[in-house]
């Protein structure tokens, strides 16, 4: 069988969402071929995806569904997200078509743990309220002279990864009394950060503050429901800075009524459109007097548009090089212990054909390769090949 040399072509990527434009210029640096378009969506994404065919689709909060990926195919090889989240990415059916999904997790970290200080300031202190009056022409001092403050009371948080952690410091510094739901404690760290850990009722029930920072996932999907907000303190404020689907809307919305003095300060609603543009937005939860929201804005400071800028290129130019995705980015990787695997080293000499005859006997055996790592030493004259298999090593795959 004879092979042709092969052209090494620029890596084709098409940037959906707004990026940073120091991230940009590196890019086009290293020599990629752009295409760049901040509001793509839905069709037009589609289209974009048909006419560029890229090898790697950049997105933020622009949607990217199977019918996304097969527009894109068979080129498409990876899918970034630049911020941390990627429920807006349909990752699993990417799994199915060999296309990397990767993410710039914990670049937008204090970001987000900045706006949860703030809405809760902002509720405390009623703050929207009092500026709407201002810019009214009317001065109302009285009104919010009642406020309570916040030193000394409980800041009760659910979620404690790099986001989590970074609000228990800042409350801290508040002087409040941390609880952490000890769902997934580690030994001592309690006792660095200045925090109690409490299981998931007790928090409720303690908690005058309570802010969420979990992934959107089966399991937290609609967590915030009537039986959850009912173990709360009738007068607690909830906030919520990670997604719009951990709430279940009819739900706030009664226990809103029911509870005059009960208050949600959140960044995310249920339904909430994508994209930067001004569009039309109908949410019973946004107009209710007792929510303050702010627009999905948790990531969005120039601070960390610069980090995850940074990280997006480094994923970038690192898949250009390699070809692939480190295990702390991708998200859509095969974990240790998914499934039942057996490891197999071989130690051989760097001659042609070694590995080919390798392969062909596992294939004689039914062996099948899940993971390769084929070292060479100084000098090419050996390599050590770890292969790890799926199966038994003593019967089929």
């Amino acid at each position: 069988m004879a092979f042709s040399a092969v052209e090494v072509k620029p890596l084709n990527v098409l940037v959906a969402d707004k990026f940073s434009e120091a991230g940009m210029a590196e890019l086009k640096k290293q020599g990629m071929n752009l295409h760049y378009d901040a509001n793509l969506n839905g069709d037009s994404l589609i289209e974009a995806l048909n006419e560029h065919k890229p090898e790697v689709l950049v997105v933020r909060s622009t949607k990217v569904p199977a019918q996304a990926v097969d527009a894109a195919s068979p080129n498409l090889s990876l899918v970034l997200r630049a911020g941390a989240g990627y429920d807006t990415i349909d990752w699993q059916y990417c799994s199915t078509r060999s296309v990397y999904v990767a993410n710039c997790a914990g670049m937008n970290s204090h970001a987000v743990a900045e706006l949860a200080m703030g809405l809760m300031l902002s509720v405390d202190r009623r703050i929207p309220d009092g500026n709407a009056l201002l810019k009214q022409g009317i001065w109302k001092k009285g009104e919010f002279a009642k406020c309570r403050g916040i030193k000394g009371r409980n800041f009760g948080i659910i979620g404690f990864g790099n986001i989590g952690q970074l609000v228990a410091n800042r409350a801290n510094g508040f002087e409040m009394n941390v609880l952490v739901d000890n769902m997934f404690p580690e030994a001592g760290l309690d006792k660095e950060m200045n925090f109690e850990y409490m299981p998931r009722d007790e928090l409720l029930a303690e908690s005058d503050f309570l802010t969420l920072h979990v992934p959107s996932v089966a399991a937290t999907k609609g967590m915030i429901n009537k039986d959850f907000l009912n173990k709360m303190k009738p007068d607690a404020v909830l906030l919520n800075t990670s997604r719009g689907a951990v709430m279940n809307e009819a739900d706030i919305l009664e226990h809103l009524e029911a509870n005059p003095n009960f208050w949600l300060g959140t960044d995310v609603f249920p339904t909430e459109p994508a994209g930067g543009k001004a569009v039309p937005f109908e949410s019973p939860l946004s107009k209710h007097p007792r929510v303050v929201g702010t627009h999905h804005i948790g990531a969005s400071t120039m601070q960390s548009e610069a980090a995850i800028g940074d990280e997006a290129v480094r994923i970038l130019k690192n898949f250009a090089k390699t070809g692939s995705v480190d295990k702390a980015s991708c998200v859509n990787m095969a974990r240790k212990g998914d499934e039942q695997t057996f490891k197999v080293s071989i130690r051989h000499l760097d001659k042609e054909g070694v590995l080919a005859f390798c392969f062909s006997t596992f294939y004689k055996f039914g062996w099948n390769v899940c993971e390769l790592e084929n070292v060479v030493f100084d000098k090419r004259q050996a390599c050590a090949t770890n292969i790890i298999f799926k199966g038994e090593p003593n019967g089929t795959a």
